[in-house]
């Protein structure tokens, strides 16, 4: 299921993975913050296991899941969008 069908704005772009790259973000965000880390660091590290994840997903599943190179690439940016801006927008 999509969640992009109950908002007439958004493509396609948003699916059922964006929601859990969205909660592993919050989910991290949190638990660096309680080990104590800086609001920088909090953030680079969402990053970089956000980044480390997808290329374990791409060794694991590579692009033809989506089709096309195009459309993985697309998910891809938008899953470690979506968990760099939640951290983001949790530290400030």
């Amino acid at each position: 299921m999509k969640i992009s069908i109950y908002f007439d704005w958004m493509n396609s772009l948003l699916n059922q993975w964006s929601f859990w790259h969205l909660l592993g973000g919050v989910f991290l965000t949190k638990v660096f913050m309680w080990f104590g880390f800086e609001n920088s660091q909090v953030v680079t590290t969402v990053f970089l296991l956000s980044i480390l994840w997808e290329c374990l997903e791409y060794a694991i599943e590579n692009w033809r899941p989506y089709g096309t190179v195009k459309k993985y690439m697309t998910d891809t940016a938008m899953d470690v969008f979506l968990s760099t801006m939640v951290s983001i927008w949790i530290v400030l």
